[in-house]
This record gives structure tokens, C-alpha cells and sequence, in this order.
């Protein structure tokens, strides 16, 4: 068994450094078809809580806010699963819980509902932070744009093409047979994870009794640093608006064009641009380093907030400015990765995962909640709002990309 596990662990440190080893085409193929299988919750949700249920934006926000919620605690306890159980054991916890986001489209119960969003949330702060710990582990540092452009590639083009689908099947089906679709492609998907997924980094402690994760003690060198300061304040800023961002447009594409197809439709579309403008991201960034893309990328989300404000009524304008909007964001999030790495020490990576999956989960439930308070006030509200937090981030990922790469800008 010893010589097992030896070989096991030969075969993960064979897959890192390279953007193409076995554990970084495993992960790439889990998360396209787990965003794939549930692209129908993430583009239509909000519509089916509108449209179906006929629920206010503020019911919608409710529950998203309360998954998000409970998405940034378990990330922090995710960040130490992968240090205790290992990255897959983290990972397939985390895929368990999109079984839920298929019985949501089932269930109109209010209860029920949150029941069952408090799952997907639980699990998805597991599957977020195991995620990204399996990319950093996989790739070089130097490789680690593409990978990473790669990796959320995987996800978007996951996304964009369900979304496709979605849009497609919707005038056929209704939402609960959509919903058991979901429940049984993740289930399918769930067995093919423990398959193919190696078994990733390896625990180097575990629990105690006395001290189950130790989080306080495991986090606190890292909240002390400036660095980590300034990366949380970017990564809150402009995620808080991307919160709103995914609330507001799918009711706006709903409500001016009135079919709830459109709104997956326009997923589809802006999901598939903002795939091409991340694999150009992880380019530059490997080639050239990681502030002019992002000082770029994030500029890019508050002009691109700025037009909304201005072509909100139109669906011209709001697929044009939302696909701009939704390409520069998963632009800066392509670059993320990269920074927690250049942020973190050694052992601290995947602890700076699950903080940095918090602060993100945090961001998303005030702009999510914000968000559906500001579109009944006016929909070019949280636009307007959305400028101005896009342009506090710019500022702390600027100054953070100083610290950490000052010769890159002379």
C-alpha cells in the first residue's frame, strides 16, 4: 500500500507544471459539464422566481443572498477540507451539491426553496475553493494565466453552450423538466468525478478532536498582511457589483424583450464572448504580467457599467454592454488566480482560496440584495452604483499589482 500511495503521488506531482497534465484536463472536463448540467439555474432562475412563482426581485435576492451566505463560510472551511481531507474529497463534496440546483426548479414551497438553496450554497463554497487549489497545484506559476484562462474557460463555455440549450429546450419543456434533467445529468456526472479525478493534494495533518480545523489560528497570519488587505477590498468592490449584475440582467433581457427564452439566449451570448476574452487574458498575462490586464479588465467593467446606464431600456444595448460587462469581469477573474498565488506563501493557497471564495460570497449577497432594493427604485440605478465600485476595485488591484510585480510597469 505504501508503494500505492507513493506512485499515486508521483503521478499528481507529474501532472504539475504542466497546463495539460492529467489532473488539470480531469478538472476542466468536471467543471464544463458540471456548468453545463446547470446552466438552466444560473440563467433562469431568476426568471422562474418571477415568471412561475411570481415572486418580487427581493424574494430573488433573498435566496441568493442566503446561498452566497452560507457559499464564503464553507469556503473558509473548504480552504482547510483540502489541507485535512485533499482537494477530491473537497471537490466531490462540493459537486454533490449541484443535485440540488436541478429539485430547485421543482419546488415552489418557500421553505422548501431556501432548504434547498442552503445545500447548494454549503456545497459550493467546497467546490469553488477545491477548484482553484486543484489549478494552482496543477500549473506552473508562469503558466498560470492560461490555466487559469483555461479553467474558468471550461466553465463559461460550459455555461454558454447549457445556456444555448436551455434557451432551446425551454419552449418545449417546463421548469420542472428541466429541473429533473439537472437532477440526473449531476448525478450521472457525481460517478464520473470519483472516476477520473486524481486524488490531488495530499492531507499533511488532520482534525483533532479537541481542535477540529483550527480555522482562527489557520487564518489569522494571513488577515494580518497588507497585501491580502488590498486584495480583499478589489475583489469585494467589484464583485459586490457583478452581485447586482446577475440579479438585474436576466430581468431586464426578461422584461424589455418579454420571453423568458431570451434571457438564457442572452447568457449564451455573452458567456461564449466572455470565454474568447479570457483565454486573451491568460495570454497576456503569462506574457506580459498581470497589470495591464487587469488595470484594463477592470476599467473595462465600469465604463461598460457607465453605457448601461444610459441603454438599460434597449435590448440592443443590453446585450452589447452586458456582454462587454460580463467579458472584462470574468477577465479580472481570470487573473485571480495569479494573484493569490503572488499573494500567498507556500502552505497558506489554499487557505487564500477560501478567503478570497468568502470575500466573494460576501460581495455577491450585498450586491444581490442591493441590487434587487435598486431595480425597483430604477433600473439604471444599480448601474450607476456599479460604476463607482468598479472603480474602487480598479484602484486596490492597482496598488496590489505594484506591490507584487513593481518592475513589470517601468
Amino acid at each position: 500500500m505504501a508503494a500505492a500511495a507513493e506512485g499515486e503521488q508521483s503521478n499528481n506531482e507529474g501532472d504539475a507544471g504542466s497546463p495539460m497534465g492529467r489532473a488539470f484536463l480531469a478538472l476542466c472536463l468536471i467543471a464544463f459539464l458540471n456548468s453545463f448540467i446547470t446552466s438552466p439555474f444560473s440563467s433562469l432562475f431568476p426568471v422562474y422566481i418571477e415568471a412561475d412563482l411570481g415572486r418580487a426581485p427581493l424574494f430573488t435576492g433573498y435566496l441568493k443572498a442566503v446561498m452566497l451566505a452560507l457559499g464564503g463560510i464553507f469556503a473558509v472551511i473548504g480552504g482547510r477540507l483540502c489541507d485535512t481531507w485533499g482537494l477530491k474529497a473537497t471537490l466531490l463534496i462540493g459537486l454533490a451539491g449541484s443535485l440540488f440546483s436541478g429539485l430547485v426548479l421543482r419546488w415552489e414551497d418557500t421553505y422548501m426553496l431556501t432548504l434547498l438553496i442552503l445545500c447548494i450554497g454549503l456545497a459550493g463554497g467546497c467546490w469553488s475553493t477545491a477548484g482553484q487549489g486543484y489549478l494552482i497545484a496543477s500549473v506552473e506559476s508562469q503558466r498560470l494565466g492560461l490555466g487559469s484562462a483555461f479553467y474558468f474557460l471550461s466553465n463559461t463555455a460550459g455555461n454558454s453552450l447549457g445556456s444555448l440549450a436551455t434557451g432551446l429546450v425551454k419552449e418545449r419543456w417546463d421548469f420542472p423538466q428541466i429541473g429533473l434533467a439537472m437532477t440526473l445529468g449531476v448525478a450521472a456526472l457525481f460517478v464520473l468525478g470519483i472516476a477520473i479525478l486524481p486524488g490531488g493534494k495530499q492531507a499533511k495533518s488532520t482534525p483533532t478532536a479537541r481542535q477540529p480545523l483550527a480555522l482562527w489560528s489557520a487564518y489569522k497570519p494571513l488577515l494580518r498582511q497588507p497585501n491580502v488587505h488590498l486584495f480583499i477590498a478589489m475583489r469585494y468592490s467589484i464583485t459586490s457589483f457583478w452581485g447586482m449584475v446577475g440579479l438585474v440582467m436576466p430581468l431586464l433581457v426578461y422584461r424589455v424583450s418579454d420571453s423568458e427564452a431570451m434571457a438564457a439566449y442572452y447568457a449564451a451570448v455573452s458567456l461564449a464572448v466572455a470565454a474568447v476574452g479570457q483565454l486573451f487574458t491568460g495570454y497576456m498575462r503569462d506574457r506580459y504580467g498581470q497589470f495591464w490586464p487587469f488595470l484594463i479588465a477592470a476599467s473595462g467593467v465600469a465604463l461598460s457599467a457607465l453605457c448601461l446606464v444610459l441603454f438599460w431600456h434597449s435590448l440592443t444595448g443590453l446585450f452589447i454592454f452586458g456582454t462587454a460587462l460580463t467579458t472584462m469581469a470574468w477577465a479580472v477573474s481570470t487573473l485571480l488566480p495569479g494573484m493569490i498565488n503572488e499573494v500567498a506563501g507556500p502552505e497558506e493557497k489554499n487557505r487564500m482560496v477560501g478567503l478570497g471564495h468568502m470575500v466573494w460570497s460576501a460581495a455577491m449577497v450585498s450586491g444581490s440584495l442591493i441590487g434587487g432594493v435598486l431595480l425597483e427604485i430604477d433600473p439604471a440605478v444599480p448601474f450607476l452604483v456599479g460604476v463607482g465600485l468598479a472603480t474602487i476595485g480598479t484602484v486596490c488591484g492597482w496598488r496590489l499589482c505594484l506591490r507584487l510585480q513593481p518592475v513589470q510597469i517601468r
